[in-house]
């Protein structure tokens, strides 16, 4: 899955929804992951941070698409996930499919 975090939070949920009445009715989305290229063994560290950049575009306003100002947010949320032991790839792993590479806490991104 060669799609990073940063290219998850650029879509846009109302694109090719041009008329705003018919913006109006969009109330949510999914973010899908496909079974066949993961397993138990890389679930999580597969589906975050991916899962947590799609669902701030979901539920954020049109205006909030600064992928510079998530990434503080998303380094949190990440660490969050760990403390409650959800395995949780590491914000700079565009892969999300390995541990981060050395020593260091969950702030060492």
């Amino acid at each position: 899955m060669p799609l990073c975090w940063e290219v998850m939070y650029g879509n846009d949920p109302l694109m090719n929804i041009t008329d705003p009445t018919a913006q109006r009715h969009v109330l949510g989305g999914e973010l899908c992951m496909w079974g066949e290229t993961v397993d138990d063994s890389d679930l999580f560290s597969t589906v975050w941070p991916r899962a947590a950049a799609g669902a701030e575009r979901l539920w954020s306003s049109a205006d909030v698409q600064d992928a510079d100002q998530f990434k503080p947010r998303l380094e949190s949320f990440r660490c969050l996930l760990n403390r409650r032991g959800i395995n949780a790839a590491a914000v700079n792993n565009n892969e999300a499919r390995s541990a981060p590479s050395g020593p260091g806490s969950c702030f060492d991104q």
